[in-house]
């Protein structure tokens, strides 16, 4: 099961079909993207004051060990742990980014897919109709609180 966070532009509330729409759901976790594609992922997704610092950092552990004369082995070990770094707080950054444009967090949910989060947040905030009792149920209930039950005897 997998943890979606749900943002509604500001002024959106409740279930209505534009509300719905115009909601973004992102996924808690490690995002693959952006481990291996950090500066081109946060460009794609509208980061851009997240993305100057990703591409000054990229370009440094390209760069240092090459100019201090360092081995061939640090930048890629310094490029796994740039990945690593980007692929964790990738979809933190997205939130911040969904802040800052004027999005809110509203919902926290559990589903299996993206689309089971959306329908399972539609769920949550729609209010249910409220169901009239039947006739028949009613007035059996009625029989039972008054005690107008037909003794069903010993063995029941």
């Amino acid at each position: 099961m997998r943890f979606y966070t749900v943002h509604l532009p500001s002024g959106g509330e409740g279930a209505d079909e534009g509300t719905l729409d115009r909601a973004i759901l992102v996924r808690e976790g490690f995002n693959w993207l952006a481990f291996f594609f950090a500066p081109f992922w946060a460009l794609a997704e509208g980061l851009w004051l997240a993305a100057v610092p990703l591409i000054a950092a990229l370009a440094a552990i390209v760069v240092v060990p090459q100019a201090l004369g360092l081995g061939p082995l640090l930048p890629v070990v310094l490029g796994l742990g740039y990945g690593v770094l980007a692929g964790m707080s990738a979809n933190d950054l997205r939130r911040a980014g969904l802040a800052a444009r004027g999005y809110r967090l509203v919902e926290v949910v559990a589903a299996p897919s993206r689309a089971q989060a959306l329908i399972r947040y539609a769920e949550a905030v729609t209010p249910a109709p409220v169901q009239q009792p039947a006739p028949a149920a009613v007035a059996a209930r009625a029989r039972s609180t008054l005690g107008l039950d037909p003794d069903p005897g010993f063995w029941s």
